[in-house]
């Protein structure tokens, strides 16, 4: 079996292949982690950005409460794996924030469907919230606290889970250019290999239209942005991981003090599409201007990075076998589409993806379902 990309999708797949006594071999383009993988904030949380309201109205609440546990038992599997003993991670509950009368009725709206669908769940007031230097400034509306997520450092998670990887060979700095099918399965062509193999798993997310092209539409690429700030005096600091105005932005507590803040994508969306993983100055000024509205005005910035996302059509992971021209029914296969929510999604869909391609039960998320805008069958 081959697996494309050197991820916390690729290395899930090829982890649980290898458990399932199948011989592995993973080809990276790069370095292990190299793409946004190791270029995010960090988040295990439960769900999606926005809310369970939200989703409940977009899904129907039976895929909601799915899509739910799914990224509890993505969370509990990582942990299984050991990701509590890494020196970035922390159990640490993650907060939505409502910062307009809108948002704070959604979360309100959020809690009785979570606490009647059985999931733990509170809801702050405008002056319950346990950090001063957030609260205290009178733009907090509600908060909706998830107690059991966790947050960490995503270079360490994607290491651990390449040291887990007992017989597979992970080849890097070697980019697959070309997935071709022959008599006894499929052929990808890299950089300076062949890989010949039974089936193929690609785990490329954004960038996996440039080799499989009937995913372009599928799945689109989006620029993520993030800053590291410390603030000064000492007078800022948090307890939760956040998200807020529907998950636009988000800032959580980072090492040695600091306060990562990511996002602010949405405001120039037309311009944070493509896979150029670059920083740009209207988006980190933006992130700068939240990090004073939110948490002080007195900070300086010591650390700017982007990855890139792979976007679905409706949000939700894409898992399924995909048509590459030359390659018999069944050859390649594709598991991505997460939406920013890569770290929270990955490790299970992955595990799906691998029951599915060697012959088990289609998952909840198959990759032939209709999107927004398409024609349902």
């Amino acid at each position: 079996m081959c697996v494309v990309g050197g991820g916390i999708c690729g290395l899930s797949a090829a982890l649980e292949l290898e458990r399932r006594g199948k011989r592995v071999i993973l080809v990276e383009a790069s370095e292990i982690g190299a793409g946004a993988s190791g270029r995010n904030a960090g988040y295990l949380i439960r769900g999606a950005a926005d809310n369970y309201a939200q989703a409940c109205r977009a899904y129907g609440r039976g895929r909601a409460q799915e899509l739910w546990r799914w990224t509890e038992a993505n969370l509990a599997a990582l942990l299984g794996e050991g990701a509590a003993e890494l020196p970035g991670f922390e159990m640490r509950p993650s907060c939505l924030i409502a910062l307009s009368e809108g948002e704070e009725g959604q979360l309100r709206e959020s809690i009785e469907l979570l606490l009647e669908d059985g999931f733990d769940a509170t809801l702050l007031g405008p002056t319950a919230g346990p950090d001063d230097s957030l609260w205290r400034r009178g733009k907090v509306r509600a908060g909706l606290v998830n107690p059991g997520d966790a947050v960490c450092s995503p270079i360490e998670l994607v290491r651990m889970l390449r040291g887990r990887l007992a017989s597979a060979r992970v080849l890097t700095g070697q980019e697959a250019y070309t997935i071709e099918g022959e008599a006894e399965g499929v052929v990808v062509s890299c950089s300076d290999v062949r890989v010949r193999c039974e089936r193929v798993l690609v785990a490329l997310n954004a960038y996996a239209p440039a080799l499989v092209p009937s995913l372009r539409g599928r799945v689109t690429a989006h620029r993520g942005q993030m800053l590291a700030a410390r603030p000064l005096g000492g007078d800022a600091r948090l307890e939760m991981a956040y998200y807020a105005n529907h998950g636009s932005e988000y800032f959580r507590p980072g090492p040695e003090g600091t306060i990562v803040f990511g996002g602010a994508r949405t405001y120039f969306a037309e311009r944070e599409v493509g896979c150029a993983p670059d920083v740009t100055a209207e988006v980190q000024d933006r992130l700068e201007a939240f990090v004073r509205e939110l948490i002080t005005d007195r900070f300086e910035v010591i650390a700017r990075w982007a990855g890139t996302m792979g976007f679905s059509g409706d949000g939700l992971p894409l898992v399924g076998a995909v048509d590459v021209e030359g390659v018999a029914p069944g050859g390649a296969w594709f598991c991505g589409g997460f939406t920013g929510h890569g770290m929270s999604m990955a490790f299970t869909s992955a595990r799906a993806a691998v029951g599915e391609m060697l012959g088990g039960a289609t998952g909840p998320f198959p990759i032939d379902r209709a999107m927004p805008g398409e024609p349902r069958a």
